[in-house]
């Protein structure tokens, strides 16, 4: 695909969350657009990474075994990508610039996806709790709606990009869950957590969120069944138990009353989904195991 040149410098919106891809000019560089696998590799690690040498991007295109002409062929791969980046462009206005020995994407010329994500993160936690800490984080959970580098596979530095980011959006959807449960909003809070234990099924937090969430909503069923996927995936998982401070709220579950489910129903759907789909023959019985689950 070719990119009209339009002016001396031209901005680069890069995505690297989902597939890569790049937007300058009005134009959507994707797959082969960049002149093969290793040109779109090596946009994606400076992407990613910033300032790499020519000798740390041989060994990550070639997973530790580059050729022994490896600076000759990752030089010619560079020179095709700035090619199809600007068809029309001289090496000198590209924005992959050569520095140190290696080569760099040109700071103001370029807007990445993931920087994106890591700024709204930064600005989130510099804010008091609520929904002004709530708004930066769920951007930022937008921004990363899909996996990182889908179109790169069996490669180690992209899985391993891809776990750092996994493990960075679960740890900003549950702290945008907790915002928004102290916002008072219950709806958004139980959306955030069931993404969060989509990705992370053993995140005990992303479970109790859900749990506080269920019950502001009126839901106690729903909270009661949150535990027990809670505990049996923490069992089957990590081979532990809830902590306390769940089990607690578990309890208190168990003890309310009022206008909501009644707690015999309750108590038997959550001893239902555990296995047991025998509803307890006493009050004190369904209790005693309902209290068993906690322990």
């Amino acid at each position: 695909m070719t990119v009209p040149r339009t002016g001396s410098y031209a901005m680069y919106d890069i995505q690297l969350f989902g597939r890569l891809e790049v937007r300058t000019r009005g134009i959507r560089l994707t797959g082969r657009d960049f002149g093969g696998v290793k040109p779109r590799h090596i946009l994606a690690l400076l992407a990613l990474r910033g300032d790499m040498h020519k000798a740390e991007l041989a060994e990550l295109l070639w997973a530790g075994q580059p050729p022994a002409n490896h600076q000759a062929t990752v030089e010619s791969y560079v020179s095709l990508l700035r090619h199809r980046l600007d068809p029309n462009g001289h090496t000198r206005d590209s924005v992959i610039t050569t520095r140190n020995g290696g080569y760099a994407l040109v700071a103001d010329q370029v807007r990445v996806d993931v920087a994106r994500f890591d700024e709204l993160v930064a600005a989130a936690s510099g804010r008091t709790a609520g929904r002004t800490a709530l708004r930066p984080l769920t951007a930022a959970a937008h921004v990363a709606a899909r996996p990182l580098l889908e179109d790169v596979e069996r490669h180690a530095w992209a899985n391993q990009a891809r776990e750092q980011y996994r493990a960075r959006l679960v740890a900003t959807l549950l702290d945008a869950g907790g915002h928004a449960l102290t916002a008072g909003d219950p709806q958004v809070a139980l959306a955030l957590a069931e993404r969060a234990v989509g990705l992370d099924p053993v995140s005990e937090r992303g479970w109790a969120i859900a749990m506080a969430a269920h019950r502001l909503l009126g839901d106690r069923v729903a909270a009661l069944r949150s535990y027990d996927r809670c505990r049996r995936e923490l069992a089957e998982g990590l081979g532990v138990e809830p902590s306390t401070e769940t089990r607690a709220m578990f309890l208190e579950l168990l003890r309310e009353d009022g206008a909501g489910t009644p707690l015999d129903l309750a108590v038997t759907a959550v001893l239902a989904a555990a296995g047991e789909p025998r509803r307890p023959d006493s009050a004190s019985e369904l209790l005693r195991r309902a209290a068993e689950l906690a322990a």
